[in-house]
């Protein structure tokens, strides 16, 4: 009995031990990951939700995803063209952040810093014009006549929906495999996590200098 007693303490022990090891960081890690699952959906709406409203670190993904809402306009571009223009805004974002792993969590006075290794696509030195303004040239000239004839017995925004609809296939394929073969190029961002009630949100997301 008195060896069960023991082993029992010494458990006990153990257990106590390991409590006083420092604070679960789940929760911010949660945080984190939710971040950058959103960000692979393109769903900035959820994205915001996991930041404060005062992070200026996404506005630049708020105004992408605005300007991507411009080219979802039915009436104006038609639906071929929305639905072409669809697949290639899921493609970017899905394809962005190639991996990404935690590095380490720290507590920085009231808040926690969160350090993460990420794989990502450098989109910012591809170039998206060329091939397109290329496919674009090719198309007016071989369907010069025919846009012209629409025009004329439709109007402009029958001709604008021709070219768009025919298009689209072929411009926004030409985009995705540039982007999916944009280089993959290795970071670390550090995200700055703040309480809010009882949980947390990313105030500020810094990338490592080069």
């Amino acid at each position: 009995m008195k060896k069960i007693l023991k082993l029992a303490m010494c458990l006990l022990t153990v257990v106590g031990l390991s409590a006083c090891g420092g604070a679960s960081t789940e929760k911010q890690e949660a945080v984190v990951k939710s971040f950058f699952d959103y960000l692979k959906a393109g769903d900035i709406e959820k994205l915001s939700t996991v930041c404060t409203e005062d992070n200026g670190d996404v506005d630049d993904l708020v105004s992408m995803m605005a300007s991507f809402e411009e080219l979802q306009d039915v009436a104006t571009y038609g639906q071929t063209f929305v639905d072409e223009a669809n697949k290639f805004i899921d493609s970017a974002f899905q394809n962005y952040v190639t991996s990404y792993e935690i590095n380490s969590v720290e507590e920085d006075g009231d808040n926690y810093l969160v350090i993460v290794d990420v794989k990502m696509k450098d989109y910012d030195n591809i170039d998206l014009s060329s091939e397109t303004n290329d496919i674009v040239e090719k198309y007016q000239t071989e369907h010069l006549s025919e846009l012209q004839e629409i025009y004329l017995s439709q109007g402009e925004q029958a001709m604008m929906e021709k070219i768009f609809g025919d298009m689209a296939t072929e411009i926004f394929g030409a985009m995705t495999k540039e982007m999916e073969g944009a280089k993959d190029i290795d970071t670390q961002l550090r995200f700055t996590l703040v309480p809010n009630e009882d949980n947390w949100l990313i105030s500020k997301i810094e990338q490592k200098s080069e």
